[in-house]
């Protein structure tokens, strides 16, 4: 069987190396200095700005109802009493185990 010829454009080391030929070296960034007066002078619009995207992202909010808000809550209450119990006797215990092993 014949080897078939490949074109230049596909064998890997010459495209390699036209790629490291054409390509340009890095440039260094450039160091723009800031306009202190322009900056302070556009402050009090991009803050306006600012504040009214955040009421126009707040419209798009999906709320929930007051019932679903109330479940959550209930839930919530509940876990944090759940959990301050479970730390409690957990504390409560290890104070005993404690003692019991300082009078030893």
């Amino acid at each position: 069987m014949a080897k078939k010829k490949i074109p230049f454009k596909y064998r890997p080391k010459q495209v390699m190396q036209r790629q490291l030929k054409d390509r340009k070296p890095p440039s260094a960034p450039s160091k723009r200095k800031i306009d202190w007066k322009l900056f302070f002078k556009k402050l009090p619009g991009r803050i306006a700005k600012f504040f009214r995207d955040v009421v126009h992202e707040l419209k798009r909010v999906t709320w929930p109802s007051r019932k679903t808000l109330f479940t959550y809550t209930i839930v919530v209450v509940i876990a944090l009493i759940f959990f301050a119990v479970l730390l409690g006797v957990f504390d409560f215990a290890f104070l005993r185990l404690i003692e019991l092993l300082a009078k030893i």
